[in-house]
């Protein structure tokens, strides 16, 4: 049996579960994980492990939402704290050292926390059957805007489907679909992991608003909005030709799980 030091936190509802001072092979991290996101167990979308100033997800990928709930949560262990601070932290999935801008919310468990996001290594317009999506690439996942106002009647399981056998002879860590509904700047994100072989339902997500953000500045020539996600908000804004990702974060608790 293992025990491990937890934190629970909630940045913009996508309940993100992260491990301190955790050392282990890859494995181990897919097995805990994979514990740990059960609804008998901690129950989370997902699971980061920190060691340092670095923060290592489940499958290997780089998730901005789990990069802003570990800053923020440095920023609520930091003594010195008050209103606004800048942590400097790195990431798997991303070489680039993210500074991410935490600010103080209404409650000390609270924040606001923005960062700037990578860089796409491409972007296209791709049709997968009879589905038109937007594809964009970053290193280790690949995300697929679906506009649902163009259908009347999605059917997501043919979606995920139709994208995994797209993807079944490409390299990739995971990938994202996000359902999005541009009358409503309303987006419904769906994530794969491939390492824990977990495709969840997402309550938001910091790296599909961000495909999103760049597909409609590309096609749109829209470089800032609110996305509003199934249970919380996040904006992105374009500054000096740089994507950043803002929104609440929340730390829910901190203790120890067994495994």
């Amino acid at each position: 049996m293992k025990t491990l030091d937890f934190i629970k936190v909630n940045p913009a509802g996508n309940t993100t579960i992260l491990i301190e001072n955790f050392d282990g092979n890859s494995q181990d991290l897919v097995n805990i994980s994979r514990e740990i996101m059960k609804d008998t167990n901690l129950y989370a979308e997902q699971v980061g492990f920190i060691k340092g100033n670095h923060l290592q997800m489940m499958g290997g990928e780089f998730c901005g939402n789990a990069s802003r709930a570990f800053a923020s949560f440095l920023a609520y262990k930091d003594k010195s704290f008050s209103k606004e601070n800048i942590y400097s932290i790195t990431c798997s999935g991303e070489k680039e050292i993210l500074k991410i801008n935490v600010r103080r919310d209404k409650q000390e468990n609270k924040f606001l926390a923005k960062v700037k996001m990578p860089k796409f290594l491409s972007i296209q317009e791709v049709k997968i059957n009879n589905f038109h999506l937007g594809l964009v690439k970053f290193l280790g996942i690949f995300h697929f805007i679906l506009n649902i106002n163009s259908y009347s009647d999605i059917n997501h399981s043919e979606v995920i489907a139709s994208i995994k056998s797209y993807l079944s002879t490409k390299d990739y860590s995971a990938f994202g679909i996000m359902f999005f509904d541009e009358a409503n700047s309303f987006m419904k994100p769906y994530v794969y992991v491939k390492a824990t072989d977990s495709g969840v339902f997402e309550n938001s997500c910091a790296s599909g608003t961000t495909a999103l953000g760049y597909y409609l500045k590309t096609f749109k020539n829209i470089e800032h909005l609110k996305i509003i996600q199934p249970n919380g908000w996040l904006e992105f804004s374009f500054e000096n030709g740089a994507i950043y990702i803002d929104g609440p974060v929340e730390i829910i608790a901190l203790g120890q799980v067994f495994i």
